[in-house]
């Protein structure tokens, strides 16, 4: 079977990364796109000017400070804004009138008319570094990537129910999927509405687009994992961290190839609701009819491992086929690494994060 990751060749991708040109990097010429505005002299080998890389660490360092201290504001206008509407409703006396269901989705929702506008207007504060691309990708390219998704939300899922398994029994108690709990509380409508419609949405704006845009430029890997690394941090919980971050990752190699967040919304759409409002329904029908429910569970399980071992032979055949663009500025190593994690902003985002995931043990 061909799983053709992109409508142009293999080949062409890889010369196209080996001529990486000024418009998108410096490879053939001076790196672009500085938030200073500065140039380090530059050649086929590397820069000649002693002070260049001094100057891109300071860059990298400051720009990934400012986004640091952007998600973390996201994290905590989300959070108030949720506080703030819940009192609001309790005291207004409204929270009755809306009942359970009513309550939740406009709480839920709630976060997302301030948070998401504000970041996009903070995240300006980043100097925009390259440009994501503009590649077509047929149906093959976006159905193998949607079978890789899948294999990562499922084998994500596994690696925090088994860590969480075996920390409730160092803690001696079990450790509540809160999140899976309030799914299966909640009614068909509000999952629909909330989870596969507004927060894909909401979500792909913010941890892809708003950010991507901003830090293509730094290289895709590195674009990749502070995508994923943010978005799974964001989630608050080590149940829902591993798949987050694998599929934020996924998500971003996808934005920043093809610059066409749709595709990112409709794969988050498909997967929060094959993780949400089918297991709904399976409960049902085995409230309903054991014996279905029974056949349908072992479906459930076999499409699982399924779809964890197509992924895995998927990335395993195509892997040579994916391109990765590296830094416009030319400069990797260590100390550009620990500019990019190694900074005010973003580890005040990290002990938030570690507190978020600390309170939900």
């Amino acid at each position: 079977m061909d799983y053709q990751m992109y409508d142009n060749s293999h080949r062409e991708n890889r010369e196209q990364e080996r001529n990486w040109n000024q418009n998108q990097g410096g490879w053939n010429g001076e790196p672009n796109g500085l938030s200073g505005g500065q140039n380090g002299a530059w050649y086929s080998g590397g820069y000649t000017d002693p002070d260049y890389e001094n100057r891109i660490i300071k860059d990298t360092r400051r720009c990934f400070s400012r986004t640091g201290f952007v998600y973390l504001a996201f994290l905590a206008v989300s959070i108030l804004s949720q506080i703030g509407v819940g009192a609001i409703l309790a005291a207004t006396g409204l929270d009755e009138r809306l009942g359970y269901n009513g309550r939740l989705l406009v709480t839920m929702l709630s976060m997302y008319p301030l948070a998401v506008p504000l970041t996009g207007l903070l995240i300006r504060w980043v100097p925009a570094r390259g440009k994501v691309g503009q590649e077509r990708w047929g149906l093959g390219a976006l159905c193998g990537f949607f079978v890789v998704s899948m294999g990562v939300l499922y084998a994500g899922n596994m690696v925090g129910t088994v860590l969480m398994a075996i920390g409730g029994a160092i803690k001696g108690e079990p450790i509540i999927n809160e999140m899976q709990e309030l799914i299966m509380s909640m009614e068909p409508w509000t999952i629909i509405l909330s989870a596969v419609i507004a927060a894909p949405i909401m979500e792909e704006l913010v941890f892809r687009k708003f950010l991507l845009d901003r830090i293509a430029g730094f290289g895709h890997w590195t674009a990749m994992v502070v995508s994923g690394l943010v978005f799974g941090i964001a989630h608050g919980n080590f149940y829902q961290f591993f798949y987050a971050f694998g599929l934020g990752m996924i998500f971003a190699y996808v934005y920043l190839h093809t610059g066409k967040i749709g595709y990112t919304i409709g794969f988050h759409m498909v997967i929060n609701f094959w993780g949400s409002v089918l297991p709904l329904g399976l409960v049902w029908v085995l409230k309903k009819n054991a014996v279905i429910g029974a056949f349908l569970t072992i479906a459930n399980l076999m499409t699982m491992f399924g779809f964890i071992i197509c992924g895995v032979i998927l990335l395993a055949v195509c892997w040579r086929d994916l391109s990765f663009q590296p830094a416009d500025d030319g400069v990797s190593g260590g100390k550009k690494r620990r500019a990019v994690w190694f900074n005010f902003g973003m580890i005040l985002f990290f002990i938030w994060g570690a507190y978020l995931f600390y309170t939900s043990l």
